[in-house]
């Protein structure tokens, strides 16, 4: 057989399985050892939504010992998971990987696959981290980016003006709902930075000594059921994530009608509105806290305006619109390999005849 019928027959075949999608959609996931992670949760989503609407998704993994995401519940127990190492996954001209801009140090020896690429960057503080100084993801093959913010879109939009941009903002879970019971004198506390979260809680107690009943409640290293439950208790939020490209926290607060208290981060979501207590100096986080916990006790509730904007916020975020939007941008990227290879295929033919 000669190379090109041999080229022809492997195009037909990657095509064949394109059109009954056959191909395999890999999500490249680190090992949390079982903690949350948003951003983990996240990739889960999309790559369920997909398995739910037909396609052959794959969680990939570097090693057999994967911890999984017990956090999550037996939602996402279904979706198959596959290590690099141990079982040996090939990497077809149909298939596609999901790569996350914390594995930017394996773009390099991905560069030569042929398969359909796409970065997801949900921080785009942790892109430069691992991308050698100077160099593009598209000198990897890396021309497509899933992100989760127009913001952010912006910027990439920027700096890598060759990419396609896609925005898939996370799931914010039906699992947030606010409670029928009286709320309790609870602070739900979400820093990313722990000495931040125990200065902050310090602090509030030096300044407030009559509240010193007031717990707050740390919400790291829970079960996501957990954490909605623990949540939807809290009288009020803190939260304070500089570094953060989406923030999921306040969203899921809104969704569990508990007001957040919060230091606007260096790059504002798109969602920041009158639909929260924020402010830019971090100063002033204590005494916002402090006099909303005051004003609470005497009684004095949310004004509607800012109720109505915590459920106007949460509207863009319903889990049906960005369920349709990822199986779409996965349906374009698919076709738009099924019309390549359509393209090769009828060159390689014509080349046979002539």
């Amino acid at each position: 057989m000669s190379n090109n019928q041999e080229n022809i027959e492997k195009l037909e075949t990657a095509l064949g399985n394109l059109k009954t999608k056959e191909s395999v959609i890999y999500f490249l996931v680190y090992d949390t050892k079982n903690n949350a992670r948003a951003s983990v949760k996240h990739i889960y989503d999309m790559a369920l939504t997909l398995k739910n609407n037909g396609y052959i998704s794959k969680i990939l993994v570097e090693e057999k010992d994967y911890s999984g995401v017990s956090w999550l519940g037996d939602t996402y127990k279904d979706i198959p998971v596959v290590s690099i190492k141990e079982d040996k996954i090939l990497l077809s001209i149909e298939d596609t990987i999901v790569v996350p801009e914390y594995y930017g140090n394996v773009l390099p020896q991905l560069s030569s696959m042929k398969c359909i690429k796409v970065l997801l960057i949900q921080q785009l503080d942790y892109i430069y981290e691992t991308l050698p100084i100077g160099s593009r993801f598209s000198d990897y093959g890396f021309d497509k980016i899933i992100t989760t913010t127009e913001g952010a879109k912006k910027y990439l939009a920027e700096y890598f003006p060759e990419s396609l941009i896609f925005i898939v903002p996370p799931i914010i879970g039906d699992n947030f709902k606010p409670i029928e019971l009286p709320l309790k004198p609870f602070v739900a506390i979400n820093c990313r930075d722990r000495v931040v979260h125990k200065k902050l809680i310090s602090e509030f107690y030096l300044k407030y000594p009559q509240l010193r009943w007031i717990t707050f409640r740390d919400m790291v290293q829970m079960s996501y059921d957990d954490f909605a439950h623990n949540l939807k208790e809290c009288m009020v939020a803190l939260w304070v994530d500089e570094d953060s490209t989406f923030g999921t926290f306040p969203l899921e607060c809104m969704k569990s009608n508990v007001p957040v208290v919060g230091k606007i981060p260096n790059r504002e979501p798109d969602w920041l509105s009158k639909n929260g207590m924020w402010t830019y100096d971090m100063t002033k986080i204590v005494d916002i806290l402090g006099t909303y916990i005051l004003a609470f006790i005497d009684g004095v509730e949310l004004t509607d305006e800012v109720i109505q904007k915590m459920k106007d916020t949460l509207l863009p975020y319903q889990t049906d619109i960005t369920q349709k939007n990822i199986v779409s941008i996965f349906s374009s990227l698919l076709n738009k390999r099924v019309d390549a290879l359509e393209s090769a295929l009828e060159k390689l033919k014509k080349s046979e005849t002539v």
